[in-house]
């Protein structure tokens, strides 16, 4: 019974199988798939990039916005060192109070 087997999978590896039918247009099919999971994906990811510059030019505004609404404030330390603020407001500012 072995025997048998053995020579049949001997056989078996020794046929040369024909692949030429499958060959046929793989590289097209493979694109072809690949696309298609890329259109199904493609809704949320496509307008993301797209969107990236707007988010971009949002986030610059707010920080133009951001630094010229600023005033100089006492509580703040650099501030408060670079101004010459007394010896208390300093307190105040290193304990929190």
């Amino acid at each position: 019974m072995s025997d048998n087997i053995d020579k049949l999978f001997t056989v078996a590896r020794a046929a040369k199988i024909d692949t030429s039918r499958v060959e046929f247009g793989f590289e097209t099919r493979l694109l072809a798939r690949i696309r298609a999971e890329n259109q199904r994906l493609a809704p949320w990811f496509v307008w993301a990039w797209r969107l990236v510059p707007v988010f971009a030019a949002i986030v610059m505004a707010l920080g133009v916005w951001n630094f010229a609404a600023q005033t100089p404030d006492l509580t703040d330390l650099h501030a408060a060192i670079a101004g010459g603020a007394e010896k208390p407001v300093l307190v105040t500012v290193l304990t929190g109070e």
